[in-house]
């Protein structure tokens, strides 16, 4: 195996021995042209940082100075996905390969929308996130009154402004938000 062909005390590195590490790899991009070549321990760290995915079609470079005998070599060489090839699917096999994936936040009208509207009650607190979905439903059950301050959660708590001004949230546009 190519993990035992480096030698004695070689440095394992992202779960790749050294000789595993420096192999020359490359893969099918998202438009079918091929890339590379790169190192193992390039790749290894794409999957690692999330650049590249597991599926990611991959075979091992051959590099040879003769163009022709490359293009030979290279039509004989079938591409597999990533977490099948060897020495990746091996070092994605150990404990914490990859990071947990992030928390998925939650939507709370399951459309899919991520919360991002705040607005402030009648007391002064400020209330939310919520998705624009469930405030322009709010909005036109008169739920919100047209005066209710809102603003998207990129924005100073400052930039809060009447409902009736964010056309998104069921407002009547910018002229409106003079009338408050």
């Amino acid at each position: 195996s190519a993990a035992g062909a480096g030698g004695g005390g070689e440095e394992p590195r992202g779960g790749l021995s050294a000789h595993e590490a420096s192999s020359l790899w490359e893969y099918w991009d998202d438009r079918g042209r091929v890339q590379g070549p790169f190192s193992a321990e390039k790749l290894l760290g794409w999957l690692k940082a999330g650049h590249i995915k597991a599926s990611r079609m991959v075979r091992r470079s051959v590099l040879l100075s003769d163009p022709n005998e490359a293009a030979a070599a290279h039509a004989g060489g079938s591409f597999t996905p990533l977490r099948e090839t060897e020495p990746f699917a091996a070092a994605l096999a150990a404990p914490r390969a990859l990071p947990a994936p992030p928390p998925v936040l939650p939507s709370l009208d399951r459309g899919g929308e991520v919360p991002m509207w705040l607005y402030v009650d009648a007391t002064g607190a400020e209330q939310g996130p919520f998705t624009a979905a469930a405030m322009q439903r709010w909005r036109a059950a008169a739920m919100l009154p047209p005066e209710t301050k809102v603003r998207h959660v990129s924005e100073a708590k400052e930039a809060a402004r009447p409902i009736i001004g964010v056309p998104l949230l069921g407002g009547g546009g910018a002229a409106a938000a003079d009338g408050g």
